[in-house]
């Protein structure tokens, strides 16, 4: 367990950077994970079952998904956002919960578009789908917080970036979670998958080449304004349903620590090979306490 004190929080406010964010080597057991764009053979990503049996990670009403992020420059070459149903798939994609062709219930993902530097979010369901592009360039090797939320209700999709609203745009609404027990010709359909577009179907759909850390996926609408980003590790809470803080820090079994078990698994290959466990993460994190304030 990590611990920060209210002198530890004083100190991220002294040190932190622009966008309240700081790197760090932690001398806790603290990493993240470092992908490269290897966007072929099912390498460099991490793969996280939804269905087969079913997981409590297959979101698909009301959802919340965010993380952090950090992304060099000239590592992502996709052009300029695309809107409109699945435009999203065009950018450097980060988060894929796609289903080959249209039907059945729907389908959503999150990409990094190169050339803007910008977060497209995208939610389809059958033939009716919507992208959402943000405007906040996040393509400056600096730590930021991303998070998106959409309502079944009322279709709306929004992203934040920092805490900041960067767009909202009204995509379809209803059920678009992976159907419990859905046949598929497509190994990859019934997976979430981080780093890469799922089924390295062409090279037009490209894979995300940066750092990330803290993803957590909840069954809300957390945000519906803007808000002050996280400064410490994300926690699991009765909405949580998918909570991966990337601190293994080495093998290929990547724990969820939101209490459903929705584990997921390392897929290392490509040159130079990802994700690899990296030191850098969005946090000062101090060592653990070894008293309570005040003890001996």
């Amino acid at each position: 367990m990590r611990y920060i004190t209210i002198v530890s929080l004083l100190f991220l406010a002294l040190v932190g950077s622009s966008n309240g964010f700081q790197d760090a080597f932690a001398e806790s057991d603290a990493f993240s994970l470092r992908f490269y764009g290897n966007g072929v053979n099912d390498i460099d990503r991490v793969k996280i079952p939804v269905d087969a049996p079913p997981t409590a990670v297959d979101v698909g009403g009301d959802f919340t998904i965010e993380f952090f992020l950090r992304v060099p420059a000239d590592e992502n070459g996709s052009g300029a956002c695309v809107t409109g149903n699945s435009g999203w798939t065009y950018g450097n994609i980060i988060l894929d919960r796609d289903i080959f062709n249209d039907g059945d219930y729907g389908d959503y993902g999150i990409a990094l578009f190169g050339e803007a530097g910008v977060i497209a979010f995208g939610v389809t369901r059958g033939g009716n789908g919507e992208t959402l592009c943000g405007s906040i360039n996040v393509v400056d090797d600096v730590w930021h917080h991303i998070a998106v939320t959409r309502s079944a209700d009322t279709g709306l999709l929004s992203l934040y970036v920092d805490g900041v609203l960067d767009g909202t745009v009204t995509g379809p609404t209803g059920d678009v979670s992976y159907r419990d027990g859905r046949a598929s010709s497509y190994p990859n359909d019934p997976y979430l998958v981080i780093g890469a577009e799922k089924h390295d179907y062409d090279p037009v759909y490209p894979s995300y080449s940066g750092w990330l850390d803290e993803l957590r996926i909840s069954t809300s609408v957390r945000y519906t304004e803007d808000f002050t980003p996280p400064t410490i590790p994300l926690a699991p809470d009765a909405e949580t349903v998918g909570l991966y803080h990337f601190d293994e820090g080495d093998g290929d079994f990547i724990e969820d620590s939101s209490g459903t078990e929705s584990h997921g698994v390392r897929q290392f290959g490509g040159t130079p090979a990802g994700p690899e466990w990296s030191t850098e993460i969005p946090f000062l994190i101090p060592p653990e306490a070894t008293s309570e304030p005040g003890g001996s």
